[in-house]
């Protein structure tokens, strides 16, 4: 077996030119042009940024350069293109970018957005939500606590099948006053999607795009059936727009194993993708049989000290040398 190499991966979602706080910006996902600049420059001084095809094709070839890394934006937001694209190739990188096939090109909005908008603007004290383990109440009397109703109903609805999920989302709404989640306002601009022009326009300076599925579902839940659905459907509508292959996957959400595992690894490795990304802090044994790989996840909460551990090559042999097991796989079953 060839010689694995190291390799840090670093993922982000949305970027906006000026911060965005509380409500809109729930877990800091939307980070600042700024700060971006910052991590990135930070970055391209101290590591090769590759795209994935780069780095595994390198790999087969047995020619990947030392300190190897990419980056990898989730999601497909606009801002993407208004404010990472310009500093992306001002500092001459190419970068990975996942979406979502279903929201490119339309108004549609993401369940997280409209929810996180459904607690900004409703005029309810409080959220009462019943089930199997009795009536459960949450306060929402002040943005502090707005913002902690946010994390909860996350962690609630997220990891549901898509039926129960819509159901209980919906109750949701209801709860927060809103009857429909079309009748929830937007949070804005940065809560919009790319248009496949745009997609098409990074394509050509050498971005790589690959699937975060069709409708932005998490997959681990979901029926075979459902699952291979989402992964051929937007690997194909990537293909079609962009005239370039679809070679990559990248789970929502990103966790192992309740967003992917084995078995929707070997679905994506069977509807023909090279890879399946997941959002964890670890980095990557590359060699030329390599399928999943970890990203870690930053955003505009990240400091500087917290992105530099992140990407530590001492960090990471040092917790080595202590017999510290810091992946998940060091070789792949599929």
């Amino acid at each position: 077996m060839a010689k694995a190499s190291l390799v840090f991966g670093v993922t982000y979602h949305g970027s906006t030119d000026i911060a965005a706080t509380g409500l809109d910006n729930v877990y800091g996902k939307h980070i600042s042009a700024g700060k971006l600049r910052e991590q990135l420059t930070w970055l391209a001084r101290r590591f090769r940024i590759m795209t994935i095809n780069q780095i595994l094709e390198h790999s087969r070839k047995g020619t990947l350069p030392a300190k190897a890394l990419f980056i990898a934006f989730h999601d497909g937001y606009r801002g993407n293109y208004q404010t990472a694209f310009p500093i992306l190739k001002e500092l001459g990188v190419q970068v990975d970018f996942f979406i979502p096939t279903a929201f490119i090109g339309t108004e549609r909005r993401f369940w997280v957005d409209i929810l996180d908008a459904a607690l900004k603007y409703t005029s309810r004290p409080s959220l009462t939500l019943t089930s199997e383990d009795g009536e459960t109440t949450i306060a929402l009397q002040n943005e502090t606590l707005r913002m902690q109703a946010a994390q909860k109903l996350r962690n609630r609805v997220k990891a549901l099948p898509e039926i129960a999920f819509e159901v209980e989302f919906k109750r949701i709404l209801k709860g927060l006053g809103w009857e429909n989640p079309q009748d929830v306002p937007s949070l804005g601009d940065h809560a919009a999607c790319l248009d496949w022009d745009q997609v098409r326009e990074m394509t050509q300076t050498g971005m790589s795009f690959g699937s975060h599925t069709h409708s932005h579902m998490i997959c681990a839940p979901q029926k075979e059936a459902i699952a291979r659905e989402e992964m051929a459907k937007s690997k194909a509508l990537i293909e079609q727009e962009t005239g370039q292959p679809c070679l990559n996957f990248c789970y929502p959400n990103g966790s192992f194993p309740y967003s992917g595992n084995e078995a929707t690894d070997r679905l994506a490795k069977a509807v023909g993708y090279h890879s399946a990304l997941y959002m964890i802090h670890a980095p990557n044994l590359i060699h030329p049989g390599t399928f999943r790989l970890t990203g870690a996840a930053m955003g505009d909460d990240t400091s500087r000290d917290q992105l530099a551990r992140s990407v530590s090559r001492l960090r990471y042999f040092w917790r080595r040398f202590r017999g510290n097991k810091i992946w998940l796989w060091e070789k792949d079953s599929l």
